[in-house]
């Protein structure tokens, strides 16, 4: 192998080690269940949000109004669980995310349905 061809190959080796340290997972937050009676709770589950930092939660009712932004602390891998009770809200399709102010991102929007029935 010459030497132009060594130092191409060591050059798409440098660039793929810095692209995969610089990549970072996408905040993204789940909950279980999705769907629950208006007197039951939903776990709230964060991962890959910046570790040991404050993140904010915020939860629109079905009308699209928002209730205050709740901020919340994550731990040392940038996890956090939250319980939601849902005795207080509307029946219908609640929507949540939570911001990242450090990283700058947001994770996806996720709904949860607040039923007058019980299952």
């Amino acid at each position: 192998m010459n030497t132009r061809n060594s130092f191409v190959i060591g050059l798409l080796v440098s660039l793929f080690s810095v692209t995969g340290s610089c990549a970072q997972t996408k905040p993204a937050v789940t909950l279980s269940p999705t769907r629950v009676f208006h007197s039951g709770h939903v776990e709230m589950r964060g991962t890959g949000f910046t570790k040991n930092a404050d993140v904010y939660s915020h939860l629109r009712r079905p009308d699209g109004t928002e209730f205050p932004v709740l901020p919340m602390r994550t731990n040392d891998r940038g996890e956090f669980t939250h319980d939601i009770d849902t005795l207080l809200l509307s029946p219908g399709v609640h929507e949540v995310w939570v911001e990242d102010p450090k990283s700058k991102a947001t994770s996806e929007v996720v709904r949860f349905d607040v039923t007058s029935e019980q299952k």
